[in-house]
């Protein structure tokens, strides 16, 4: 830190400092400038109690506990001037305490914590006021979302590593500077967020939702190739088990669907189709070229109304001009992730492609001379 000297037009280092070296403490000082100005620490905060002790089958205390804008707990670990090594987890575990306490509980400690102050004021109030809520609208310590704010005029690199690993495992903490400079007889505080530092905490933020996000779409997609996986072996052995050869040279997919070449035309398929709200059956056509392919499905549509009426109801007869392919398809409704209609559904595929493939068949055959 600096001061100028206008007249010499030149900035004069102001010498830092130790709390320790003007006999400043951890408890009756650096904790009572938070707990009377909470805003120093960079943002709006209710203090709702101090050195609070609350915790069940533990006489530990944390310093000071307080309330954000979004009604989340935030929990401040206050060290002077050096955190030490253990500071995380010692706050990490104080978090993991209160995650547990219910809105009522809240308002009693913030109660205990006024009554003590002897201001006279009612919890209740003091809270709706401070999230411009009425008390019924307001939610309080929902899921897991407890903040960390460490406060101390030195970390340990130790400190700094865990917390920045924390932050981007989707843990909101943060490490807060407060370093004191001598100026004549005064003593002036810098306060300094350094993790996250304010100027990237929003793309910080940004990535680590991208992260998370990621993540779920991860995880359900390997969910659903899980579920694809098991229907299908289920399907093609209840195919087997009713001597329907059609797939039977198809033993797994992960995919949402399986599907096996007509054994005429060979860009003519047929595929089960998984969804996780339908299931279908479709004779696809793909090949190379998408000219062949619309000439392919005209050529069917031609006895479309035979075919139909060899299926006993309509088929979807989709063209998709837009698309290099064509399809032909019959659907119904399915709830994919609830297991007890998987027999109802296999059953359904079944019954489906059979009556499909025999319905098309000799309509294919026909029109096969010009296009193999």
């Amino acid at each position: 830190m600096y001061i100028l000297n206008q007249t010499q037009k030149q900035l004069e280092k102001i010498p830092q400092t130790s709390f320790s070296e003007h006999n400043l403490k951890e408890r009756y000082d650096l904790q009572e400038w938070i707990d009377k100005s909470p805003q120093i620490l960079g943002e709006d905060l209710l203090i709702i109690q101090k050195e609070f002790s609350g915790f069940d089958k533990t006489k530990e205390r944390l310093d000071l506990l307080a309330i954000d804008k979004s009604g989340n707990l935030v929990l401040i670990e206050n060290k002077l001037d050096d955190s030490g090594k253990d500071v995380v987890w010692q706050a990490i575990k104080y978090a993991s305490y209160v995650a547990n306490l219910s809105k009522n509980k809240i308002i009693n400690i913030y109660q205990e914590y006024l009554n003590k102050k002897e201001q006279g004021t009612d919890a209740t109030d003091e809270i709706s006021r401070f999230l411009d809520k009425d008390f019924e609208q307001i939610d309080l310590n929902i899921g897991y979302r407890q903040r960390v704010i460490l406060v101390s005029k030195e970390f340990q690199p130790e400190v700094t590593s865990t917390v920045l690993w924390l932050r981007g495992n989707g843990i909101d903490i943060q490490c807060i500077k407060v370093i004191p400079y001598m100026l004549g007889d005064k003593i002036l505080v810098d306060v300094d967020k350094i993790i996250p530092l304010p100027e990237t905490g929003e793309y910080l933020i940004g990535l680590r939702d991208k992260e998370i996000e990621e993540r779920k779409i991860s995880k359900n997609r390997l969910e659903n190739e899980n579920l694809q996986s098991e229907y299908w072996v289920e399907l093609l052995a209840y195919c087997k088990s009713k001597n329907f050869q059609l797939f039977k040279n198809r033993n797994f997919s992960s995919s949402s669907w399986i599907g096996t070449s007509s054994g005429v035309i060979s860009n003519l398929r047929y595929n089960f189709i998984l969804l996780k709200n339908s299931i279908r059956v479709e004779l696809y056509i793909n090949d190379q070229d998408k000219e062949t392919n619309k000439k392919l499905f005209d050529a069917l549509y031609e006895f479309h109304t035979e075919i139909n009426s060899n299926f006993g109801t309509p088929l979807n007869w989709e063209r998709l001009d837009d698309r290099k392919a064509s399809r032909v398809s019959f659907s119904t409704q399915f709830d994919r992730d609830n297991k007890d209609e998987w027999e109802k559904a296999i059953t359904w595929h079944y019954e489906n492609m059979k009556k499909f493939e025999e319905s098309l068949r000799p309509f294919i055959q026909k029109i096969s001379s010009e296009y193999i």
